[in-house]
């Protein structure tokens, strides 16, 4: 699956949107959500209010019963004002008259205790089915893959990026993150898995670019064909292949030639541009292992150095994004 963070989120809120609608009716609208519980602080304090009156009320249940916001407590003759909706449907259904809509002092409505227990249980339910997606979603990526011989295949983990990486077309991290509705079309459309929902709070399930499941490819220009918000914008073919969305950095610890001894020159004979080439690790021993040097002016911040780089579980060789891209 091309965004499994994506597919989990919506269907957690999915899930909780449908439990908390199935038991509670509004529920989620007045205790969950913010502009459910501003209208709801406003509405503590109407002049007009609907009341039950405790003389004539039987306790026959059916104003409860039928009540979209279930906000009635019928055995306190009570209504919570904050989250009641106004829908007039307990009027209708009283068939003593013992429910009206009238004119109510200023004053805050106690709220019975019924009502306070069930907005508490509500939000429990809401965070313990939070817990319980990111409890799986950690299981989930703790599950080791084998190759045909049954060994372990360690998965590569996202280096540290001082700038996050924007795909070409975005102009900038702050175009992004102005524009960006978080449509997910994009990483939709990524043939190379190369988008993904970011996890920050500051841009939540914006696109991100990471190189551990692909590259992005210089002939592919899918994303900016389908945003609709204007985050990334048309390019040409011909025009990506010169902007510049970040540069390679070899890190030298993590480089096989010099850690296993082991010949490699990987990321130098897929590198699209030619910025990589592979120098003697000893200058005056053309014999000893080799090693990447990377001509900054050249890389575009493709990321297929950093893809194919056999090393694990970092790569010996990432990609540093800039907060605005660069035409070379």
């Amino acid at each position: 699956m091309k965004s499994l963070p994506t597919f989990i989120i919506a269907a957690a809120t999915l899930a909780v949107l449908v439990v908390l609608a199935g038991r509670n009716g509004r529920t989620y609208c007045n205790t969950i959500c913010p502009v459910g519980t501003v209208l709801g602080f406003l509405s503590r304090y109407s002049l007009f209010r609907i009341t039950i009156d405790s003389e004539k009320c039987n306790q026959c249940s059916l104003c409860s019963r039928n009540c979209k916001a279930a906000c009635i407590n019928f055995k306190e003759h009570q209504i919570d004002a904050s989250r009641c909706v106004v829908c007039m449907n307990c009027i209708e259904k009283c068939k003593h008259g013992a429910i009206s809509y009238k004119y109510h002092p200023f004053g805050k409505p106690a709220a019975g205790k019924a009502d306070s227990e069930q907005i508490n249980e509500t939000r429990r339910s809401f965070f313990t089915a939070t817990a319980l997606v990111a409890a799986t979603s950690v299981l989930k990526a703790q599950e080791k893959k084998v190759d045909g011989g049954l060994a372990a295949i360690e998965d590569k983990k996202i280096p540290e990026r001082s700038t996050p990486l924007t795909p070409p077309g975005s102009l900038s991290a702050c175009n992004m993150a102005q524009h960006c509705t978080a449509c997910q079309l994009c990483v939709s459309a990524c043939p190379n898995q190369v988008l993904r929902p970011s996890a920050d709070l500051r841009k939540l399930m914006q696109p991100e670019m990471s190189y551990e499941r692909g590259y992005c490819r210089p002939e592919c220009t899918k994303c900016s064909e389908v945003c609709p918000a204007g985050a990334i914008r048309p390019i040409t073919k011909a025009d990506k292949s010169s902007v510049q969305i970040g540069h390679a950095v070899w890190v030298k610890k993590n480089c096989i030639p010099l850690t296993d001894g082991v010949q490699c020159g990987n990321c130098a004979r897929h590198c699209p541009t030619g910025a990589i080439q592979m120098v003697p690790s000893i200058p005056e021993d053309k014999d000893s292992p080799k090693i990447p040097v990377i001509n900054v002016e050249r890389c575009i911040g493709c990321g297929a150095c950093e893809n194919l780089c056999p090393a694990r579980p970092f790569s010996a060789i990432y990609v540093e994004g800039h907060e605005r891209h660069r035409i070379i």
